[in-house]
């Protein structure tokens, strides 16, 4: 009997894999505007994207970290959670899938999502998170505000000016992992070498950094996301 309350005194007061996970935040931008190249093939690959997501449930230390799924055309986090809500909440998971897509109409704000981004950062690190991975969907395609049915797009084009993209991107030096995806092939150079800054400090800092473009992401979104745990 002893034994038993023991083991049950331990149970409830070991912080264990939940308490480890929270030190994890996934940060997502997505591109729902209406200048993301091939938007219906997107769509498709944004779901296999989502399920990669949900899988992580079975991985002990992400199976509670954080999402922010930050939206590319208004610059806000239009979705919170964690995986276990994906896999276990029918309504928490279809309430993202609705919130990622891609809308015709939409301007796409950069400058604005990585803005978030940035402040979404800053909250967590005060919160005591270790890790983050950044992940970003999204063809790098720039709309001016404001944008209309006629505001004309000419590829390539160079990245926004306002906001601090490289800043957002290496203000946390938790971050493990840069991953974008998607990126219009027109726009891969210029961004290189405008994201080059960041490329710097990720080497300097043990951080995976990735830029893929349609292709390599259709490659690389067919396995697994590959995210390392804080030690």
């Amino acid at each position: 009997m002893n034994k038993i309350i023991i083991l049950i005194i331990f149970m409830a007061f070991t912080p264990c894999a939940h308490a480890k996970g929270t030190n994890i935040t996934i940060q997502i931008i997505m591109d729902d505007s209406g200048v993301l190249i091939n938007p219906s093939e997107a769509d498709q690959y944004k779901m296999q994207f989502l399920l990669h997501i949900k899988r992580l449930v079975r991985k002990r230390k992400f199976s509670t970290a954080h999402i922010d799924v930050i939206s590319s055309s208004i610059g806000r986090t239009v979705w919170s959670g964690t995986p276990s809500d994906l896999k276990r909440k029918a309504a928490r998971a279809l309430a993202l899938v609705n919130a990622v897509k891609s809308i015709p109409q939409n301007c796409n704000n950069l400058s604005g999502a990585f803005n978030e981004l940035a402040s979404n950062l800053r909250a967590l690190k005060r919160q005591g998170y270790r890790a983050a991975h950044v992940i970003v969907f999204s063809s790098l395609i720039h709309t001016p505000r404001p944008c209309t049915k006629t505001t004309k797009i000419t590829l390539p084009q160079l990245p926004p000016v306002k906001g601090n993209i490289n800043k957002a991107l290496t203000s946390f030096k938790g971050i493990r992992s840069i991953d974008f995806y998607w990126v219009s092939p027109h726009q891969m150079l210029g961004w290189e070498e405008f994201l080059s800054p960041t490329l710097l400090w990720a080497d300097q800092h043990d951080t995976r950094f990735n830029l893929r473009d349609i292709e390599r992401s259709k490659f690389s979104l067919q396995r697994a996301l590959k995210l390392e745990a804080p030690k």
